[in-house]
């Protein structure tokens, strides 16, 4: 944690989380990422917005892209997450189960859903359940995600208000995310940085010894 200033807000990405699990649990997560968060209660949620650029360098350097990516631990979920990344809507789902990795929906202007190999799927009902609405709200996601002509912030914020989850704001001034009630921002720590790194650097040898990567 600290008290430097948080960027400017054309640095600043667009992506935040909210998280049902246990505060203690979502803070020590929190604790080592790599890119500056705030962490704030909202309506029965921990939201974790994205406020400035991540502390690693490329291909790790898209602070939502890297938050986005991040598996969240059992006990601090379950979470969804709402992301603009290249262009595009993306919204995570990470359940109460004990998969690791996040579920993904991606949407594209223009195109509508996408299927991007590599990536498992989320479906509607699935955040719908996640996000406690009623079953009847599956139908009215369907038909929203089914749009191609809007912004992917908009699409975001319309998911959002379809779930009834607070935060949609932020998707359009994450650094809004200071000003909530009991927030606090969290800077990544040093010792953080240089850990991911170095698990960074370790799996690109091994990938490499494997014959993965030429």
């Amino acid at each position: 944690m600290s008290s430097e200033p948080a960027p400017r807000p054309g640095d600043t990405p667009t992506g935040l989380l909210l998280l049902g699990g246990s505060r203690r649990e979502v803070d020590a997560w929190v604790a080592k990422h790599v890119a500056p968060l705030v962490v704030a209660p909202v309506k029965g949620w921990t939201l974790v917005a994205a406020v400035g650029s991540s502390s690693v360098g490329a291909p790790y350097d898209d602070a939502a892209t890297v938050l986005a990516a991040r598996p969240v631990p059992v006990k601090a979920g379950p979470a969804l997450g709402f992301f603009e990344i290249d262009g595009r809507a993306v919204l995570t789902l990470h359940g109460t189960g004990r998969r690791r990795n996040p579920t993904w929906v991606v949407w594209e202007p223009d195109h509508g859903l996408l299927r991007p190999p590599g990536l498992e799927l989320a479906g509607p009902a699935e955040l719908v359940r996640t996000a406690g609405r009623p079953s009847s709200t599956r139908d009215e996601l369907v038909d929203l995600l089914h749009e191609t002509q809007a912004r992917p912030v908009m699409m975001l914020q319309a998911v959002m208000a379809t779930l009834e989850l607070p935060g949609t704001r932020l998707l359009t001034d994450p650094l809004l995310a200071r000003e909530l009630p009991e927030a606090v921002l969290h800077e990544p720590d040093a010792r953080q940085v240089g850990w991911f790194e170095d698990s960074v650097a370790d799996s690109v040898r091994l990938r490499r010894e494997l014959g993965v990567l030429e």
